[in-house]
Order: C-alpha cells, then sequence, then structure tokens
C-alpha cells in the first residue's frame, strides 16, 4: 500500500502572511479613526480652549455653537468667561452670570461656560434680566448701555450715577482671571 501524501491543514504560509497585514491594516486604520473624531475639531474646539477671564463672542447654535476668544477691548466682544466646566445637563450659574453649553456631539459631555456681560462702557444691550446671554444691540435702538465700570461689586450700585437705570456687580473669586466688577447702565 502506498502511503499518501499528508495534506496541509490550514493556509499556506503566503496565504498567512497576508491576512495578517491585512487584520493589521483593518486595526491600525480603526485605531487612527477613533483618535481623529476624538481629536477633530469639532466646532466647539475653541469653547475648549477658554479660561476664566476671556473675553468672547458667541457663534452659531445648537451643534455648530462656539465661544470664540475676542481682545477685551474689541467693541464685538460682549462677554467675559466667569466659569468653564463640562456640561453634563446640571450645569447652573451663580445671579447674573449667563449659562452657554456648547455640545460635544458624538465626543462625550460639551462645554459649559458662565458668562458675564464685557464690563466695556459703550456696549448696548436689551434685555440683561435673561438666563442665556443678550446679544449686543445697536444703541440707536437699544433699551440700555454700559455708561461705567467700577473693578468692585457694589450691591446697591451706590457706586452709578443717579441717571442709572440698572446694575450689575460680579464677583471674581480671586483665584482666577475673572475680575469683580459694577457695570451701569443708562437708556441710550
Amino acid at each position: 500500500m502506498s502511503q499518501q501524501p499528508r495534506k496541509k491543514k490550514g493556509f499556506s504560509f503566503k496565504v498567512q502572511m497576508i491576512l495578517f497585514a491585512a487584520s493589521l491594516v483593518v486595526a491600525i486604520g480603526g485605531f487612527g479613526v477613533i483618535i481623529t473624531l476624538n481629536n477633530m475639531a469639532g466646532p466647539e474646539k475653541q469653547a475648549k480652549t477658554l479660561t476664566e477671564g476671556d473675553c468672547v463672542v458667541l457663534t452659531g447654535s445648537g451643534e455648530e455653537a462656539d465661544a470664540v476668544k475676542t481682545p477685551c477691548d474689541s467693541p464685538q466682544a460682549p462677554y467675559t468667561v466667569g466659569l468653564t466646566g463640562a456640561d453634563n445637563g446640571d450645569w447652573s450659574c451663580n445671579d447674573r452670570f449667563y449659562k452657554y453649553a456648547v455640545p460635544t456631539p458624538l465626543r462625550g459631555k460639551g462645554v459649559a461656560l458662565c458668562l458675564a456681560i464685557n464690563a466695556q462702557v459703550g456696549l448696548c444691550f436689551d434685555d440683561i434680566e435673561a438666563k442665556t446671554p443678550p446679544p449686543l444691540t445697536d444703541c440707536g435702538s437699544a433699551r440700555l448701555k454700559i455708561s461705567e465700570v467700577f473693578p468692585q461689586t457694589s450691591v446697591e450700585g451706590g457706586l452709578c450715577a443717579d441717571d442709572t437705570v440698572e446694575v450689575i456687580s460680579y464677583v471674581g473669586n480671586g483665584t482666577s482671571n475673572f475680575k469683580s466688577a459694577t457695570i451701569c447702565f443708562v437708556t441710550p
């Protein structure tokens, strides 16, 4: 009886190397996609870099929302960052601060900001009582205009001139770049 050659089980060495190389490419590619998605410059990329005391302009809304750092003396910088954090839905701000949440779709918790009005004489607004940041308004049609700013807190607004119609005071905690201020508003 003649012996028949044994049949090899499995793939040849060449096929095994091709399969190994293909699986390596897929694994590296998948890892690269995950890293890219996590680091992708989503619209919130600028808001993530903000710190207390930065002046900002708000752009977009919803998933396109962002807060862009702007020089504090810019006439287009209506807000100052009072506090930053992660938004898990339960973020709240102290009185007179405005909550602004920047979503991070598919990348975890959003960026949460507590914004104060940038204490800059001449900025005009209509409604400073809202919980959301009030937009800048043209002074010709605005209800309120910043007339004076003082670098300390005044509970009663006693620092402001007699024609003042609204006062906002912010308290800085001394551990960040956000500074205390009293902002006096008049009718333009």
